[in-house]
């Protein structure tokens, strides 16, 4: 049965919660800001929890909760961990991005978790 298993369902029931995303290239312009190259919109599943961890410099820092959206919301970056999202009128600086993939090789969804 597992291998006929080539794309997971998604929940769609959970997408509740409006955002809006700015993702950045690497690098910098000339003037020392962030490059943007990726911005958006929609309904996103936000939890909130926040959660200490040390980086590998040895701050502490302190995440404040996950965004998933539903499929790759960029999929002509190469990475998706620098940017920053607005969700219920706050805005968030995403800390790490993940993009879980299906059994298939697609994208199932795209994952935040925002500082």
């Amino acid at each position: 049965m597992a291998n006929k298993v080539r794309v997971l369902p998604f929940p769609d029931w959970l997408l509740s919660t409006e955002y809006s995303v700015t993702l950045n290239e690497k690098g910098i312009s000339e003037d020392g800001e962030p490059i943007s190259s990726f911005s958006g919109s929609g309904k996103c599943i936000w939890s909130e929890k926040a959660k200490r961890i040390i980086d590998p410099e040895g701050k502490q820092i302190t995440l404040l909760g996950k965004v998933i959206v539903k499929g790759d919301i960029a999929p002509s970056l190469k990475s998706v961990s620098d940017g920053v999202i607005t969700i219920n009128g706050c805005s968030y600086e995403i800390y790490a991005g993940y993009r879980p993939r299906n059994p298939n090789g697609t994208v199932h969804h795209t994952e935040f978790e925002v500082m």
